[in-house]
């Protein structure tokens, strides 16, 4: 890496991404974790208690706030770029700068050894990886990468740039949208769970032939599955982010920029607005629907609807600050049934008097 601190201003001035570029142009040749900072690194600082690891190490470029710049005064040979959202820079100067680039490989941009049906149109600039399967009537959208044994089914549409990391299955008719991410094992499109018993209460399967639509800019984290429905759509919004190894259920409509976290199940039917955030663990009964802008905490557990913004915990899920008056509460227990058990007693006495 041979980059100069001008560039980084340059490239993101216009959105307001970096506000300012104060100090000398320093080249970067690694972008370092704070901890580890050398001379050459860029960093990252969004609090005080960093400077002395910036002072220490000595890297060449620092990306801060207004308010933490003015601390670095006395550091003259050290370029600082401010951001307003130092947050959001590391996102966006690191995907540009420092990221993983999915369109170069060890391997021919078509591996060989791909199976792909003669029906299906390969776009010049896409990337298909050993093992890979593309069924019949497949649509696939420039730039499209497709690592070591994906699997696409027949009539599955994926928008531009998307990129199914090795394992991915896309099972028949669903559809992904563009600048999508599928890390490795993702499963979409598999059979909800839906059976019907006889009399003597064998199973027997219910086909789905609903289908999953997921929206543009959405991450899926590895080993996570998404059911289609017996009917219908399981629908993903744009901009929505879900961790490794959770289950969104058939028939479910996940609103756009949800961040769903890791072991997280969601059953069938359910609805969550925009912005919703479910901590680790959380779990959602069918046909349940939850508010715009709820926050799911401490493996939440929820069997009734939430209808009103708010941060909810536990189970069953509860308004957080009464979670929490109850939690200080649960570890006495015992000594407050003592207690009562021995009130109870006196007022016995008492009356028998």
């Amino acid at each position: 890496m041979n980059l100069k601190a001008s560039e980084i201003f340059q490239r993101f001035q216009e959105q307001g991404l970096i506000s300012a570029d104060i100090g000398p142009d320093n080249t970067v040749s690694r972008f370092a974790p704070i901890d580890d900072c050398a001379p050459g690194d860029l960093v990252f600082v969004d609090n005080v208690k960093y400077l002395p690891q910036v002072r220490s190490g000595k890297p060449a470029v620092v990306i801060t706030t207004e308010a933490i710049a003015p601390e670095l005064k006395s550091e003259t040979l050290l370029a600082v770029l401010l951001a307003p959202n130092v947050r959001l820079a590391t996102a966006l100067v690191k995907q540009a700068y420092d990221d993983r680039d999915f369109y170069r490989s060890e391997w021919p941009r078509v591996h060989p050894s791909a199976v792909i049906h003669e029906s299906v149109r390969i776009p010049n600039d896409a990337v298909i990886g050993p093992g890979v399967v593309v069924g019949a009537e497949v649509e696939l959208g420039e730039g499209v990468v497709l690592m070591a044994n994906a699997v696409v089914e027949n009539n599955a549409r994926i928008g531009a740039r998307t990129v199914l990391h090795p394992g991915c299955v896309l099972s028949h008719g669903c559809t992904i949208g563009a600048d999508v991410m599928l890390k490795a094992g993702c499963v979409i499109g598999s059979e909800g769970f839906g059976f019907a018993q006889d009399e003597k209460r064998r199973n027997y399967r219910i086909p789905h032939t609903g289908t999953v639509i997921v929206e543009d800019r959405v991450v899926i984290g590895a080993n996570t599955t998404i059911d289609r429905g017996t009917y219908g759509t399981t629908l993903i919004r744009s901009g929505v982010v879900i961790d490794a190894l959770c289950h969104i259920g058939h028939n479910v409509e996940i609103g756009e920029d949800c961040i769903i976290c890791a072991h997280t199940g969601i059953s069938g039917s359910s609805r969550f607005g925009q912005r919703v955030i479910a901590s680790g663990q959380t779990g959602v009964l069918d046909h349940v629907t939850v508010a715009n802008d709820s926050v799911l905490l401490h493996r939440a557990g929820l069997h009734n609807s939430i209808k009103e913004p708010g941060m909810y915990a536990g189970g069953p899920a509860q308004p957080l600050q009464q979670y929490l008056k109850n939690m200080a509460v649960l570890p006495r227990l015992a000594e407050i049934w003592s207690r009562l058990k021995k009130l109870e007693k006196k007022v016995a006495e008492l009356a028998g008097h």
